[in-house]
């Protein structure tokens, strides 16, 4: 028993050390990007032990040449010599990939740039040199920012996924994947509380060399890209798919008045920031409350309420800055705490929200930027809009009242399980779930009224 668990032991110190390996090559990566000014992920910037495809005729005239040069004639022994052996198998049995690490020595041998390989098509993948300032690439981004995951595997990134329940946002994140040259791995598949689609891993790998780290990102607190705040139609893009992912809109009636609200928020990990002292206040409030969200009112403490509110996420402010900058004519609210939630594992997050119910501030959202067209959300927010606009700055009649809220029970916030088979349908012909209604409502739990 002792030795199976020091073999599981040295494994995962192993997978930890390969984790921070991967981190520090990574951040290298990035760092001699940004001093070249390239903004291009290239097939030698995938880790070494990553499969590359290759065209053989063009590594076998480099090959040919140089034996010509020296006066060699046996192709084995040359490459023997040149600790390339690989090369020569891959050759002599017609096997078109290679590892990256193999390529480079094999660049390095034969004193060949490998930019050069994709600009002479020798690297067989299309994706190559992927450009990381390409619209699609940015709004891959703002999706995966919002709603994407991407997962770590020994030595490498494993996968990038995206979580959401309606397809046509999984449509929209697929088509741009396609468009900048990646691919979607299989069918959507139905999981507990959400629709989930993959893209191939050069693109997740090629998302952290821009900036956007694996794993949970209430710990990597990850910024808004560069492009994002020079570019006025990605920033709209932005903004829209955030809307979507993150945001919801709010009628109410208030005072006998019709009200809108828009509110978006994110969440952002501050455990390391906290003492013992603090994380065990934090306990006791669960305990008193009997649940693990906690409302910021129920925070008394006030060192402990200022490190909160000195913590905001990074994306958030980002954001809320970003509408400042553009519409400077405009009064924007500010970003505030909502909640704090301590996970079983113990890890605390703040949750934060900015919300905008001014008229002229729901005029310019909607007018300017409102919600990626056809999807769940964007035909609610138009429906509540539009009730909005109509009976807004006047005290309603109990008729007007009634229409309302017949308005907002036509438009619920959650996305039906109708509407999700059908879409799916449409719009992913052939996956095998796409009609199974019960197994849709199961999975989502989602109830038949719903």
């Amino acid at each position: 028993m002792g030795q199976h668990s020091d073999y599981r032991m040295r494994r995962f110190s192993t997978r930890r050390i390969s984790q921070k390996r991967f981190e520090r090559v990574t951040s290298q990566k990035v760092a001699q990007e940004i001093n070249d000014g390239g903004k291009f992920y290239h097939w030698y910037d995938e880790p070494d032990t990553v499969d590359i495809p290759i065209d053989l005729s063009y590594i076998l005239d480099i090959v040919q040449n140089a034996m010509t040069k020296c006066g060699k004639t046996k192709l084995s022994k040359f490459l023997y010599e040149m600790d390339l052996a690989t090369i020569y198998l891959r050759i002599i049995y017609n096997k078109n990939v290679v590892k990256v690490g193999i390529l480079k020595r094999f660049c390095k041998t034969f004193g060949i740039e490998p930019k050069d390989l994709e600009g002479k098509g020798a690297i067989l993948n299309p994706i190559f040199p992927l450009a990381m300032d390409s619209k699609a690439f940015i709004k891959v981004k703002s999706h995966a920012s919002n709603e994407g995951r991407i997962a770590f595997a020994y030595m490498s990134v494993k996968r990038l996924s995206y979580h959401n329940q309606d397809p046509v946002l999984l449509r929209c994140f697929a088509n741009a994947v396609i468009e900048v040259g990646g691919d979607i791995i299989g069918q959507p598949r139905l999981e507990k509380k959400a629709l989930v689609i993959f893209a191939n891993r050069i693109l997740a790998r090629a998302l952290v060399a821009s900036g956007l780290s694996y794993g949970r990102k209430t710990l990597s607190d990850p910024s808004l890209d560069p492009l994002v705040e020079q570019n006025r139609e990605l920033c709209q893009f932005h903004i829209r798919a955030t809307l979507n992912e993150e945001g919801w809109p709010t009628l109410t009636i208030k005072h006998r008045k019709a009200n809108l609200e828009i509110a978006w928020g994110r969440s952002v990990d501050i455990t390391d920031k906290l003492s013992r002292e603090q994380i065990d206040e934090l306990k006791e409030i669960v305990e008193k409350l009997g649940k693990r969200k906690m409302p910021i009112g129920s925070i008394e403490g006030p060192e402990l309420m200022r490190i909160i509110t000195l913590n905001s996420p990074r994306l958030l402010h980002q954001e809320e800055n970003l509408l400042i900058h553009n519409h400077k004519q405009e009064q924007w609210p500010s970003r505030f705490p909502t909640r704090v939630h301590l996970s079983k594992r113990g890890r605390i997050t703040a949750f934060w929200e900015i919300h905008f119910n001014r008229s002229e501030i729901i005029d310019l959202i909607h007018d300017e930027y409102g919600m990626l067209p056809g999807t769940w959300k964007a035909k609610r927010f138009e429906n509540l809009y539009e009730a909005y606009r109509k009976y807004r700055g006047r005290k309603l009649t109990e008729e007007e009242i009634q229409e309302i809220r017949k308005v907002k029970e036509e438009n619920p916030p959650k996305v039906s399980a109708e509407w999700i088979s059908e879409k799916m349908q449409e719009l992913f012909p052939g996956v095998e779930w796409g009609g199974d209604l019960e197994r849709i409502r199961r999975m989502l739990g989602r109830k038949k009224s719903e």
